[in-house]
C-alpha cells in the first residue's frame, strides 16, 4: 500500500487537510460517500446522488490519558485500500501514541447507511465522532437532539434527517455554533454534557463512554427523524459482521455477472473495481451517471464534475454494453430518453433527474453520440421493448441533427467542441453527427423504413463535407476545426452558418478560419464513429500526428498541443482513445495503453482524470467515471455492430479522394 499523503497535489491553494478529490467512493446509487485519503467522511448525498449534500464535517477522534488525536490528521501515516473486490474499504494509521488502527467503512445494502468500524485504539482510548451538518447544503436553521430512547444523535432540517450511533455505551452532546458552545472542543477535551435540543448552526458529537478496542459508527439519512434513527438502529442492533457480509456477497453477485475481460492481472483487477465504481455512481432512482462525484462545488477551480454529460453517458454506455451491465445501461438509455430537450437535442449537461444543470454552450456532439448509443443497445441486447422506447427519441434527433447542417458544407453548425473551451465547426462534432445518422437510419429500418434513406443520405454528405472542408493537404492530416469564434473583430468575417445554431454563451466578432491544432478528439474520426477506418491513408496520418505530437515523457496522452486546463497535464481517457482507436476492429485483444492506465491508478484502484507526467499522482478529479468507461472498452473486443467494424466496407476511396487543401 502507498502512503495517503503521495496522493496530494502541492497546489498551496488546496486546504491542507483536505485534497480535493476522495481517495475512493461509496454508495449504492442511492447513498454517495466520499472519502479522504486520511480515512474522513467528506461527503453524503442523497436522495439523489448529485445534490443536496449533507455533511460540513464528520470526524473521528480518540480521546486517552494523553489527550484527543484527530484520526484524519495529516501528521498520522494513512495507507488506504479496498478489501478485496467489493466496496469496503480499509484506512489504516499509525502515529505517535496510536497503535495500528484501522478504519473499514461500507454502505449498507438495503438502507442509506455508511457504516464505520474502527479496530486498534490504544489501551485508555475512547472513540468519537463530530458531525457539523449541512443538510440539503444548507447550514444554518437546523436542529439536533439526542434520542433519549436508543442514544442516538440526530441533526435535522426540513425533510433532511441526518441520525449517529455507536454501538457501545456512549455520551452525546448537541450545540450551537453561533452561540459559542464548541461541541468539538467539549469532545476533545473528554466531557460532554450529555442531552440537550438547540437550533441554528448545529453541530453534534458522541464519545464512547469507557475505552473500546473496536467500535462502529452507524450514520444514517432519511427524510424523517422515525426513520434515521430506525436506520441506526436496525444496523447498529445487527452488528458490523452482518453489514459486511451483505455488502461483499451483493458485490460478488453482481461482478459474476459481468462479461469478464480478455486479461487477468491488474488490468482485470482495475475492471473489477471499474465495475463497482459504475453501481456507486449511477443514480438508481433516476439512471443518470455522475462525470465524477462533485469535489468543487463551489466551481473555484473548474466548472463542477458532479453532473450528467450526454458526451461522458454515451462512452460509458458502450462501456456497460461490452461488460454486460445491462442492470446500469438501460435505466441509463431511459434516463436520456427523458433528459433530451425539447428541441430534440442533448443540451451540455443535466442533473441525474434530467433537468437542465448549469452549462456554457450547446454542443452537438452529445446528440450523435447519443444515437450511436441507441443503436449500440439494439446490437448489444436486441429488446424490442427498449428499442420501440428509444425510437422516437431517436428521430427526434436525427431530425434535429439535420436542421443544423450548414448547405453549403454539409457540416454541422458552429458549436462547443468535445472539451467545452472553443465554438466552431469541429471535427470530431461531424464524425458524431454521420455515426448518429447512420444509427438513426439503421434504427429506423426497423420502425420507419420510408425515414431511413434521408438520414442514410445526409450522414454521407456530412463525411464528403469532412473530406472537403475539415481535411488538409498541407497538414497532411485532419484539422481540427474550422471558423472558430472569435471574441474580437480581428479575424475573418462569420459565417452565415453561425446562425443555424443559437449560442447564448459565445458572443462571435469574428472567425479563425482554420485550427489544425493536434487534438486527441480527431481519434473519434476512427473510434468509435467509424467515419473513416483507422487504416485510411489519411485517418493513419492524423493517428500518428496525435501519438507523435501528444505523447508524454511517462507514456500518457495529453488532450491538445497547448492545453492549459488545470496544468495541462495527461489524460487516462485520451491514452486509452489512442490504444482503442489502433486496435484492429473486432481484435479479441487488449488495446494499448491498459498498462498506463494501470499505472495510473490510485492506492484505492480509481481512474484519475489526469495525472502528473514526472509523478505518476493524479492531477486532478478521481474517479473519473469516462476513464473508468475507456478501460471497461480497452480490455473487451469491440462490440458488435460499433461503426468502427462497418466503416472499412464504406469508406471512400482514401486519400486520393480527399479534396484540395482547406487550408
Amino acid at each position: 500500500m502507498t502512503t495517503s499523503t503521495s496522493s496530494f497535489p502541492s497546489d498551496p491553494s488546496i486546504d491542507a487537510r483536505r485534497a480535493p478529490w476522495p481517495g475512493a467512493v461509496l454508495g449504492d446509487g442511492e447513498l454517495l460517500a466520499t472519502i479522504s485519503a486520511r480515512g474522513e467522511v467528506e461527503q453524503l448525498w442523497w436522495p439523489h446522488i448529485d445534490r443536496d449534500p449533507t455533511l460540513g464535517e464528520l470526524r473521528l477522534v480518540a480521546v486517552g490519558d494523553a489527550g484527543a488525536r484527530w484520526l484524519d490528521d495529516p501528521s498520522l501515516t494513512h495507507t488506504q485500500r479496498y478489501v478485496g473486490d467489493a466496496s469496503v474499504l480499509a484506512t489504516e494509521l499509525t502515529g505517535a501514541g496510536l497503535g495500528e488502527v484501522r478504519i473499514t467503512d461500507l454502505v449498507a445494502t438495503d438502507r442509506p447507511v455508511v457504516v464505520r468500524n474502527v479496530t486498534g485504539l490504544g489501551a485508555g482510548d475512547r472513540l468519537g465522532v463530530f458531525v457539523q451538518p449541512q443538510l440539503g447544503g444548507i447550514a444554518r436553521a437546523g436542529g439536533a437532539y439526542l434520542d433519549p430512547a436508543t442514544g442516538v444523535l440526530v441533526c435535522h432540517r426540513r425533510d433532511r434527517v441526518l441520525a449517529i450511533g455507536l454501538d457501545v455505551p456512549a455520551t452525546g452532546q448537541v450545540g450551537e455554533r453561533q452561540r459559542g458552545q464548541r461541541t468539538e472542543a467539549a469532545l476533545a477535551d473528554g466531557e460532554l454534557l450529555g442531552g440537550g435540543i438547540v437550533h441554528g448552526h448545529v453541530d453534534g458529537a458522541l464519545l464512547a463512554d469507557d475505552p473500546v478496542d473496536v467500535a462502529t459508527v452507524v450514520i444514517a439519512v432519511a427524510s424523517t427523524h422515525e426513520e434515521a434513527i430506525a436506520h441506526v438502529v436496525a444496523v447498529r442492533d445487527a452488528g458490523w459482521g452482518t453489514a459486511r457480509a451483505a455488502r461483499e456477497a451483493a458485490d460478488a453477485t453482481l461482478l459474476a455477472e459481468v462479461v469478464p475481460p480478455l486479461t487477468d492481472g491488474p488490468a482485470a483487477t482495475l475492471d473489477r473495481r471499474s465495475q463497482l465504481v459504475f453501481s456507486t455512481i449511477a443514480d438508481r432512482a433516476t439512471g443518470g451517471v455522475l462525470a465524477a462525484p462533485e469535489a468543487d462545488p463551489d466551481f473555484e477551480r473548474c466548472g463542477g464534475y458532479g453532473f450528467v454529460w450526454a458526451r461522458d453517458l454515451a462512452f460509458i454506455l458502450l462501456a456497460h454494453l461490452a461488460a454486460g451491465r445491462d442492470d446500469l445501461a438501460v435505466p441509463a438509455l431511459r434516463w436520456l430518453v427523458r433528459a433530451q430537450g425539447h428541441d430534440g437535442l442533448w443540451l451540455q449537461r443535466n442533473w441525474t433527474d434530467g433537468s437542465l444543470a448549469p452549462s456554457w454552450g450547446t454542443q452537438l456532439d452529445e446528440t450523435g453520440a447519443v444515437l450511436v448509443a441507441y443503436e449500440q443497445a439494439w446490437q448489444r441486447l436486441g429488446d424490442v421493448e427498449l428499442d420501440a422506447t428509444l425510437w422516437p427519441s431517436a428521430a427526434r434527433a436525427a431530425d434535429a441533427l439535420l436542421t443544423t447542417l450548414d448547405p453549403e458544407t454539409a457540416l454541422p453548425a458552429p458549436s462547443m467542441d468535445l472539451w467545452e473551451e472553443r465554438v466552431g465547426v469541429h471535427s470530431y462534432t461531424a464524425a458524431t453527427a454521420v455515426a448518429g445518422l447512420r444509427a438513426a437510419a439503421a434504427m429506423a429500418d426497423r420502425h420507419e423504413p420510408t425515414r431511413a434513406a434521408a438520414w442514410r443520405d445526409a450522414a454521407e454528405r456530412v463525411r464528403g463535407g469532412i473530406e472537403r472542408h475539415l481535411w488538409s493537404e498541407e497538414h497532411g492530416r485532419f484539422l481540427r476545426s474550422r471558423d472558430v469564434a472569435r471574441g474580437d473583430a480581428d479575424g475573418a468575417p462569420t459565417p452565415a452558418s453561425y446562425q443555424r445554431l443559437d449560442h447564448p454563451a459565445a458572443p462571435v466578432a469574428s472567425v479563425d478560419p482554420v485550427d489544425a491544432t493536434v487534438d486527441a478528439c480527431l481519434l473519434g474520426l476512427a473510434y468509435p464513429f467509424g467515419v473513416f477506418p483507422a487504416d485510411d491513408p489519411r485517418m493513419a496520418a492524423t493517428i500518428d500526428a496525435v501519438e507523435q505530437r501528444l505523447t508524454t515523457t511517462d507514456g500518457g496522452l495529453l488532450r491538445y498541443v497547448g492545453d492549459d486546463y488545470l496544468g495541462g497535464n495527461p489524460w487516462v481517457l485520451a491514452r486509452l482513445w489512442l490504444g482503442l482507436a489502433r486496435r484492429a476492429p473486432a481484435a479479441a485483444v487488449v488495446a494499448d495503453g491498459v498498462e498506463y492506465a494501470v499505472a495510473s491508478r490510485t492506492p484505492t484502484d480509481l481512474l484519475p482524470e489526469q495525472v502528473d507526467a514526472s509523478t505518476g499522482a493524479p492531477a486532478w478529479i478521481v474517479p473519473l467515471t469516462w476513464s473508468h468507461a475507456m478501460l471497461t472498452l480497452a480490455v473487451r473486443p469491440d462490440l458488435p455492430g460499433l461503426p468502427t467494424v462497418a466503416a472499412t466496407a464504406t469508406s471512400a476511396a482514401g486519400a486520393d479522394g480527399a479534396a484540395a487543401s482547406s487550408s
